[in-house]
């Protein structure tokens, strides 16, 4: 459905370990944020990356592999 939709550019970003294994079973890079509900931390999710605020976020993007 992502292909479908023209999603070839996705990145899910999530602060649970559900939402981290979900993008990891969908093949989807994962972004963890350490500002949200977490039970642990951010590091035990195990994403691809990880921002402490929102605006990490766009400078991580453009800096994305293709």
């Amino acid at each position: 459905m992502i292909e479908r939709a023209g999603g070839g550019h996705t990145i899910f970003i999530g602060d649970t370990i559900n939402d981290i294994a979900g993008a990891r079973n969908a093949g989807i890079p994962s972004v963890a944020v350490s500002f949200g509900f977490l039970d642990g931390p951010v590091e035990e999710l195990q994403a691809d990356a990880i921002i402490h605020h929102f605006d990490e976020l766009l400078p991580l993007l453009q800096g994305w592999p293709q």
